[in-house]
């Protein structure tokens, strides 16, 4: 198996997965679960979940394609499954076991198929209430990470963070299992998280506060026209902190993380306009990796990976 630090250091494309939660709920009309959201699907829907990644995954062999698929589990943690219907499960580690065995049947393929293990913050991503400061966070994040250390997964992801203490905290648990980790970041299109750090001071406090650094950083949950915004903004632009921000996974909708939250449908906004600055954001900004997060779909990953592969 090739290491994933190595694949990420030679490759100029790396695809991911694009929504899984909001294509769940929109297009297969699946309640999920109020407190661990789509993550016990592995148990109770496993072939629906199993459907969608093998979508995602039979796009990146298509083109050939390194791709990152990753653990259904931002809402997972101690708390959350005590208070599901799953109480007593281990989701984190079934759930690299889970996409384990999916792996294993893409053969020749398989090669290029990197697992990572998902955490997100305990309080609101997309408000960024309830955070945890960095000692919590780092005790709290801890549990999480030794269970997802145990089934030894490519990577380890902490997504949608919106807030520098508690990712200070995540970044240091999951530095302790010598698993290559990635930090993907809440963004507003003012370039800021949602506390109001930029993304280069972020950058910079956790590559300074972390024994052992992030492998780089990407955001999600964000339109890539507001992303451009962020980067080039007087708070960001010509920053060297923001050449380690090296991918997306992009939201369908312009609308910000607050409007976001507090909105009952998924907003859509045209793809190919999309793709376009995504194209931009890989040949002007070096990005690599590239995904789709709410408002994307198999389509989606479809087009972008055929308009990357054809830049390449």
């Amino acid at each position: 198996m090739t290491s994933f630090v190595k694949t990420f250091h030679d490759s100029r494309i790396i695809i991911t997965e694009g929504s899984l939660a909001e294509r769940l709920k929109s297009e297969f009309k699946v309640e999920l679960d109020d407190s661990i959201n789509h993550s016990g699907l592995i148990y109770s829907n496993p072939s629906l979940i199993k459907h969608i990644y093998q979508q995602y995954l039979d796009i990146g062999k298509k083109y050939d394609l390194p791709i990152l698929i990753t653990t259904p589990t931002r809402n997972v943690n101690q708390d959350s499954i005590a208070k599901s219907k799953f109480k007593g499960k281990n989701i984190l580690s079934d759930s690299i076991s889970f996409l384990k065995d999916i792996r294993k049947s893409y053969t020749d393929y398989s090669s290029k198929i990197f697992i990572g293990g998902i955490l997100g913050c305990k309080g609101d991503a997309y408000s960024g209430t309830n955070h945890l400061n960095s000692i919590d966070a780092y005790n709290f994040h801890k549990l999480q990470t030794l269970e997802l250390q145990s089934q030894s997964p490519d990577f380890l992801l902490g997504t949608l963070m919106p807030e520098i203490n508690e990712t200070v905290g995540m970044a240091r648990a999951m530095a302790e299992t010598n698993i290559p980790y990635i930090i993907s970041f809440m963004i507003r299109k003012d370039g800021r998280l949602l506390d109001n750090t930029t993304i280069s001071e972020a950058i910079r406090i956790i590559d300074h506060k972390v024994n052992q650094k992030p492998l780089c950083y990407i955001t999600n949950c964000i339109h890539p026209t507001n992303l451009i915004s962020a980067i080039t903004s007087e708070l960001n632009k010509n920053r060297p902190e923001l050449q380690r921000l090296v991918g997306l996974q992009a939201n369908a909708s312009t609308l910000s993380p607050e409007e976001l939250d507090n909105c009952t449908i998924t907003q859509q906004n045209d793809f190919n306009i999309m793709i376009e600055e995504m194209n931009t954001l890989f040949n002007n900004f070096n990005f690599k990796i590239f995904g789709g997060c709410c408002g994307t779909d198999e389509i989606f990953i479809e087009k972008l990976s055929n308009k990357l592969k054809n830049q390449h």
